[in-house]
């Protein structure tokens, strides 16, 4: 069995411009790094990579360490402690967010709720540009009825507002009102905002020349089993150009899915482009010699002592 450990914002957040923000302190990250290293077995992205073929045995206790988005905060503070503790680490970062310099919806919608004063004027903003795009009450009590709101993490106000913009509405209406809100409601210009929270290619080229390893989390972060098999070949062929353009090759590339979603055209794309493995969002320890190779489980960081 294998742990692998899911990571998103690492920053200092208390007294920072977005206190609200959900993520893990970089002191918390630092005592969770000391933990791995007094009580587990830090592996390899190499070490996985032969595990996974059959060809190594890891430690019973083993852990991997996995980065998802592409965060300019794991360049800046998560890159130097696995360095100075001498582990290994693999990043997953978005390929428009550093090629076109745009902001994930998903971020976006972080950033909105970080900056938004109350859960209540949060929903009022929400069901103001649901009426401008034709929505009427009735519909809004039937969304608020049938969302499952159900979170270990969120309030339901909070998690109705997330699966709202990320998955219930029709995608167009959905990034229409997210860029709205955003604009009003952050205030920063995207491509501004896209440089301050994103590696650079030149930093994930710096990653992959000091060892770690770069994968795919597709080109724009989109429910890959909502898309039809040409708009899933479209985000896992750009994300890999993208990809090939900082490695300098495809070999052994890894796969993470975004939000988890994906299904059977999705794993025939990977299996057609010689994908070594991919994590999904599905908790639990991973067992290489019993899950499809593409469908390995993580474990949040909040799973971990820190």
């Amino acid at each position: 069995m294998l742990d692998i450990v899911m990571y998103h914002y690492v920053r200092p957040i208390i007294g920072s411009s977005y206190p609200k923000i959900k993520g893990l302190e970089v002191s918390g990250f630092k005592r969770q790094l000391e933990y791995f290293s007094k009580e587990r077995s830090v592996v390899s992205t190499s070490d996985v990579l032969k595990a996974v073929e059959g060809d190594l045995a890891l430690p019973k206790n083993a852990v991997w360490l996995t980065f998802d988005d592409g965060y300019k905060d794991h360049f800046d503070y998560v890159v130097p402690l696995l360095e100075q503790f001498g582990f290994d680490g693999a990043f997953f970062p978005v390929s428009d967010c550093y090629v076109k310099n745009q902001v994930l919806d998903v971020n976006k919608i972080q950033f909105i709720l970080a900056l938004s004063e109350t859960d209540d004027l949060l929903l009022e903003n929400l069901r103001d540009e649901m009426f401008v795009e034709g929505y009427g009450r009735s519909d809004w009590d039937n969304f608020w009825v049938s969302v499952d709101k159900s979170s270990r993490y969120d309030t339901s106000n909070t998690i109705f507002f997330k699966r709202m913009l990320q998955i219930e509405l029709p995608l167009e209406q959905r990034q229409k009102i997210i860029s709205n809100l955003f604009e009003r409601i952050v205030g920063k210009s995207e491509v501004d905002f896209a440089n301050e929270l994103y590696m650079s290619k030149s930093d994930l080229i710096s990653l992959h020349k000091r060892g770690f390893t770069v994968g795919s989390h597709t080109a724009s972060h989109q429910w890959l089993n909502s898309l039809s098999v040409d708009e899933q070949k479209i985000e896992i062929d750009n994300s890999l150009g993208a990809l090939e353009s900082i490695r300098g090759d495809l070999d052994n590339w890894i796969m993470c899915y975004p939000y988890g979603g994906y299904n059977e055209d999705t794993l025939s794309i990977l299996k057609k482009n010689n994908c070594a493995f991919a994590l999904t969002t599905k908790v639990g320890s991973a067992d290489l010699s019993v899950q499809n190779k593409y469908e390995f489980s993580r474990l949040d960081t909040n799973n971990f002592p820190r």
